[in-house]
């Protein structure tokens, strides 16, 4: 059973976005992905079996987040590599959201193992930001159900 049948989640944006994000795997991909590698055998680094593999990828393929392009290396049959796709690269937030929380409330000794800098090199946050450009405490977010999460 799907997540999405009980009706509590039927409408819901964070239960929709678990049906994929949530698969076991996928965002770990996702990580590689924005850390450059394209490539099936890249992937497989992460300790993810090879069936599991070209089935998480079929399916962040099907869902817009990654798209094939056939590539040949000299003296090689021709292959697939996976590209991030606008709907994938939008993701960077969530995987950046997931790691903050980690560092926060499962620290390494070392620190971060993964910071978030600008194409100039400047290290870059995230943030609640109010529609007048105002960064936010946390303490002042709180999350409001809309009509079209309780409309059952």
């Amino acid at each position: 059973m799907s997540a999405l049948d009980l009706p509590a989640n039927r409408h819901c944006s964070v239960a929709r976005s678990l049906e994929l994000l949530g698969q076991k795997w996928n965002l770990l991909l996702l990580r590689e992905a924005f850390f450059g590698r394209t490539r099936f055998a890249q992937f497989r680094r992460i300790g993810i079996p090879p069936a599991t593999l070209g089935a998480r990828l079929d399916a962040l393929v099907d869902a817009g987040l990654m798209q094939r392009r056939q590539y040949r290396d000299p003296g090689e049959r021709t292959r697939e590599e996976y590209l991030l796709t606008d709907a994938g690269r939008d993701a960077l937030s969530v995987l950046a959201a997931l790691g903050s929380w980690g560092d926060a409330h499962r620290p390494l000794p070392d620190g971060p193992s993964i910071e978030y800098r600008t194409s100039d090199g400047t290290r870059a946050h995230l943030a609640f930001v109010d529609d007048d450009g105002r960064v936010l405490d946390r303490t002042d977010v709180h999350p409001q159900p809309t009509p079209a999460y309780t409309r059952r």
